[in-house]
């Protein structure tokens, strides 16, 4: 007996792929969703990717990919302001998070991390005053000048005493 693919239950962890699109400092980034439940929005508010979240089943999956651009450093998720851990695999581009909770209804997922951007400090340096010395060029120039005058003027002495005479 066969039964038709409709009579089959469908699994709980199968998703529906959505993108969303967070600016972070005027530049967008994408945030791609894997859920069984209904991601609603996410947002990008005071260093921390906040996803509005609304399930109607008991066993939630979900699979995200988050650029390491907008989250640096260990990763902290909080379901409901209560700290989960789910599983996360990192490249050099993204962090692939793999993410199970029970309950249905509407919850908020934030993930924050520990990263702290370091402030490029300007330090006032010494400032050191050279003892101007004149460029090399203008020096030898001045030389050249002064034996090219020198023998000019004595080519004119010459000159003259000889045109005396």
């Amino acid at each position: 007996m066969v039964l038709p693919a409709f009579a089959e239950p469908i699994s709980d962890k199968t998703g529906l792929k959505t993108t969303f699109s967070v600016m972070v400092n005027s530049k967008p980034y994408a945030i791609e969703t894997t859920a069984n439940f209904d991601v609603r929005n996410v947002s990008f508010e005071d260093d921390t990717l906040i996803f509005a979240i609304n399930s109607s089943l008991e066993n939630n999956f979900a699979e995200l990919q988050i650029p390491n651009e907008i989250v640096k450093g260990e990763l902290q998720f909080f379901l409901d302001d209560t700290i989960i851990t789910p599983k996360v695999q990192k490249n050099e581009k993204i962090s692939f998070v793999t993410l199970e909770f029970a309950g249905n209804g509407s919850h908020t997922l934030q993930v924050k991390s520990d990263f702290v951007e370091q402030q490029e400090v300007e330090t006032a340096q010494p400032e050191i005053i050279a003892e101007e010395k004149p460029d090399s060029t203008m020096v030898i120039l001045a030389a050249v000048g002064i034996v090219i005058a020198g023998g000019a003027a004595s080519t004119m002495a010459v000159y003259l005493k000889r045109k005396k005479t």
